[in-house]
């Protein structure tokens, strides 16, 4: 009896800190009594303290008969988990094309659905002004290979899926295909660890992947490192079949994966020697090699196509991207990212899955490689890059911690509360380290569309850095990029502009201001921003605010607008892009 009212309090103590992390914080009226709940750490902690307690109150033969029931359910289970941070994403979803990479991904799926991949850009085609078809490239874009036009830079596996999702359900569904692949990649942990040990460890694989900081972090927007994880997932898991049909499966696999994350094509090379070193025949790699090559394929035509040759890139010359001299900085920073995230136990895991399994550890060493000479970045979240280890990462630290050991019972039930403890701190982490933002996050660039699209003529031109893309999607202008404009020119650009009828604002985020100022002020009499901004945007809970200025209207009117209800769909709908291709 007391065993199961102390799993019932651990059940809904997990239950309650999902339903406050999911909401929000959430207040439900009862009469006199109104039950408020914010912090989802606090019942989170409750769930671990009761299941303590049902360790020690049923004792280490009752908790192993109870363990091997748990593992006869290991598929529902993992079932469960894989859903649960699909169900996360969903609910904290940022539902916007914001900033570069995630406007790149969204607006390339809507290009997939007009038949080209191509944007016009016919203004280029008399302006004045050095590299004007740069000036008209936003962030996640760059030139096409001819003529005055623009391409995406991204990779198209994730805005291809995008676009079936749209096609088939509507816009809102564009963003549904992060997290259902943050399912598939929890899913496919589990059976890797299936596979390889047992169901025991691939459970403990998958709850360590679901609770992951990095995997929860991106699973709130419309960015390629969940689904290339899940694709290379998938990759591994099939490498590990002996059949034929197996190694066709993987191939497609990973050609997928190719196409959602091209750079890390050199992955495939370590599962097709792993296979033939696994199996010791030749066919099944050669028909995982064929099924491979139909990715590399399609993205070297795209790649010819978008940027002039199949070896280009859309990110231009890679060769100021990576360097030997980075990899110091990389392994300092990963290094301590991962520990603080995943804690210390997952680092030894790492080290363990070399005596576990030598194709997950060359497959999580080959990813290290890849991005250990990369331009280093700042943020703890930039883990995403690695996110294909993941799998290796998760299921190896699961093997470490949940091998039977017959001998060591106590242990083996204490290791087991050591991996639930990890996935706890998991959680912990990402909602206490912005995994998912609070206030109107990433929502604020559809709102800053929506305000320029209200308060701007339709043949507006927007200079702005930032919002250069976001702007163009959900306010329906043509944007320019201040960082891209030659620092002499922004005088007479701002000129020439209105001469042509397309009346120049600036739209400046506030850390963006300093910088507007340090390109322009000296050559240029608007460059000082002496301009009384006419519009004025605080996103709530977002720290910093949005300027728009007219020089046209350098003494304002200042207004400091609600937003407009088109804004107020927590998924907008992109505006018509009325004047983009006019001249």
């Amino acid at each position: 009896m007391i065993r199961l009212i102390l799993l019932t309090i651990a059940a809904a103590g997990i239950l309650w800190s999902l339903s406050t992390w999911l909401a929000g914080g959430f207040r439900i009226p009862l009469g006199v009594l109104t039950i408020t709940s914010t912090d989802p750490l606090r019942p989170l902690a409750a769930a671990g303290i009761a299941a303590a307690a049902y360790v020690m109150a049923a004792g280490v033969d009752q908790l192993r008969r109870d363990l091997r029931n748990l593992q006869r359910m290991s598929v529902p289970l993992a079932i469960v988990l894989a859903i649960s941070p699909a169900v996360a994403g969903l609910a904290r979803n940022s539902w916007t094309a914001a900033g570069s990479d995630s406007y790149a991904y969204v607006s390339q799926a809507d290009l997939w659905l007009q038949g080209t991949q191509t944007v016009a850009v016919p203004l280029a085609d008399t302006a004045p002004w050095p590299e004007p078809v740069w000036t008209f490239t936003p962030y996640g874009y760059r030139p096409a290979a001819a003529g005055s036009a623009i391409v995406p830079m991204t990779s198209p596996g994730l805005s291809v899926m995008m676009a079936l999702a749209k096609k088939a359900f509507g816009h809102a569904a564009m963003f549904w295909v992060v997290p259902l692949t943050g399912a598939l990649l929890v899913w496919m942990t589990f059976l890797i660890g299936r596979r390889l040990r047992s169901p025991a460890i691939g459970l403990g694989g998958a709850w360590l992947m679901a609770t992951s900081p990095a995997v929860l972090a991106m699973l709130v927007s419309p960015m390629s490192d969940v689904p290339a994880a899940a694709f290379w997932a998938a990759a591994i898991y099939f490498t590990l079949g002996a059949s034929e049909g197996s190694a066709i499966a993987a191939g497609f696999a990973a050609a997928a994966a190719i196409l959602v994350r091209a750079n890390l094509a050199p992955l495939a090379a370590v599962l097709f020697i792993g296979r033939i070193i696994l199996f010791r025949e030749i066919r099944p790699a050669v028909y995982f090699s064929a099924a491979t090559a139909t990715g590399c394929l399609l993205v070297a035509w795209l790649n010819a196509t978008l940027y002039g040759s199949p070896f280009a890139s859309g990110y231009g010359d890679l060769s100021g991207l990576f360097s030997l001299r980075y990899v110091p900085t990389n392994v300092w920073r990963y290094g301590a990212w991962f520990v603080e995230s995943q804690t210390p136990v997952a680092a030894l895991g790492v080290v363990a899955l070399f005596f576990q399994s030598w194709l997950l550890a060359s497959f999580v060493a080959a990813v290290a490689i890849l991005y250990l000479a990369y331009t280093p970045f700042e943020a703890w979240w930039y883990l995403r890059f690695l996110l294909p280890a993941w799998p290796g990462v998760c299921v190896g630290t699961a093997a470490l911690l949940l091998r039977p050991l017959p001998s060591h019972r106590k242990l083996s039930l204490f290791l087991v509360v050591v991996v639930i403890a990890l996935g706890i701190h998991g959680i912990r982490f990402a909602a206490t380290h912005g995994a998912f933002p609070t206030g109107e996050g990433d929502h604020r660039y559809a709102s800053i569309g929506k305000l320029v699209e209200q308060f701007t003529e339709p043949s507006a031109v927007i200079l702005a850095g930032q919002n250069s893309g976001p702007t163009r999607y959900y306010g329906g202008r043509v944007t320019m990029r201040f960082d891209t404009l030659d620092a002499l020119w922004l005088d007479r650009a701002v000129t020439w502009l209105s001469d042509h009828g397309r009346r120049p604002y600036f739209l400046l985020e506030e850390w963006e201001l300093p910088l507007f100022q340090e390109r322009f002020a000296k050559a240029n009499r608007l460059g000082a921003l002496a301009l009384t901004p006419v519009l004025v945007y605080q996103a709530p809970g977002v720290p910093g605010q949005v300027y728009l200025f007219d020089p046209a209207r350098p003494d304002g009117p200042m207004l400091r607008p609600g937003l407009p209800p088109s804004a107020r769909p927590y998924c907008v709908e992109p505006a018509p892009p009325v004047m983009l291709n006019l001249r």
